[in-house]
C-alpha cells in the first residue's frame, strides 16, 4: 500500500492537454471517490486545453476540491461534444457545495458545448472567467447560466466584450446574478443563428 506521504504528491499536475474521444462506456473522466488518490493543489493545475466528443454516458469529467483550488487554473479552451448524459463538467466538492463566491477560471478563453441536452453547469452553481473571449453553445437547452466576466474599461467599447455564437431561445431563457456580480447579459456580445 502506497504511504500517506506518497498520496499527497500532486496528481497530473504537468498534464497540459487532456483529449478523449468515444469513451462509449465512461460515466467519468476522473472520479475521485473510487480512487485512493486525492487531489492536491497542484493537481491539473497546468491543464490548458480539455476536449472531449462522443461520449454518451459521461456524467461528469473532473470534480474540483477545496484542497485543489488551482486545478484547472491554466485553462484556456473548454470543448465538449455531444455527450448526451453530461450534467456538470466540474462540480465542486466538501464545503464548495454551499459556494458563496464563484469558481475562478482566469485564463479560460473559449467554450465550446454542442449537444449537451443535460448539461445543467459548467462548474458549480457560480464561475467566473474574467479573461473568456469566445463561446459558441447549441443544443444545451438544460444549461440555464453562463459564467460571470470583467466589465469592459471606461470606454465602453463592445470590442473587449466575450462573442455568445448560440440559439436566440436559449439565451432568451437564461438566469443571470445582475451588474454587480459582473453577471448580465450586457457584459456579452451576442450572435444568434
Amino acid at each position: 500500500a502506497p504511504s500517506l506521504r506518497q498520496n499527497q504528491r500532486p496528481i497530473f499536475y504537468w498534464l497540459k492537454t487532456f483529449w478523449a474521444s468515444q469513451l462509449l462506456k465512461a460515466r467519468y473522466i476522473w472520479d475521485w471517490t473510487a480512487s485512493r488518490f486525492h487531489p492536491r493543489p497542484g493537481s491539473f493545475e497546468d491543464l490548458v486545453f480539455l476536449h472531449l466528443d462522443y461520449c454518451p454516458r459521461l456524467v461528469h469529467v473532473l470534480p474540483l476540491y477545496t484542497s485543489n483550488s488551482s486545478g484547472c487554473q491554466s485553462l484556456e479552451t473548454l470543448e465538449i461534444v455531444c455527450c448526451g448524459d453530461l450534467r456538470e463538467v466540474f462540480p465542486l466538492m466538501n464545503s464548495e457545495s454551499q459556494q458563496q463566491e464563484p469558481r475562478k477560471f482566469g485564463n479560460l478563453k473559449r467554450i465550446h458545448l454542442y449537444e449537451l441536452p443535460m448539461l445543467q453547469s459548467i462548474c458549480g452553481r457560480r464561475m467566473s472567467a474574467p479573461n473568456l473571449e469566445t463561446v459558441k453553445i447549441r443544443g444545451c437547452w438544460s444549461l440555464r447560466s453562463l459564467p460571470s466576466v470583467c466589465r469592459p474599461n471606461g470606454s465602453g467599447s463592445t470590442s473587449s466584450l466575450p462573442t455568445v455564437d448560440c440559439e436566440k431561445d436559449w439565451w432568451d431563457g437564461l438566469v443571470w446574478d445582475g451588474l454587480e456580480a459582473n453577471h448580465h447579459p450586457s457584459l456579452y456580445k451576442t450572435a444568434h443563428s
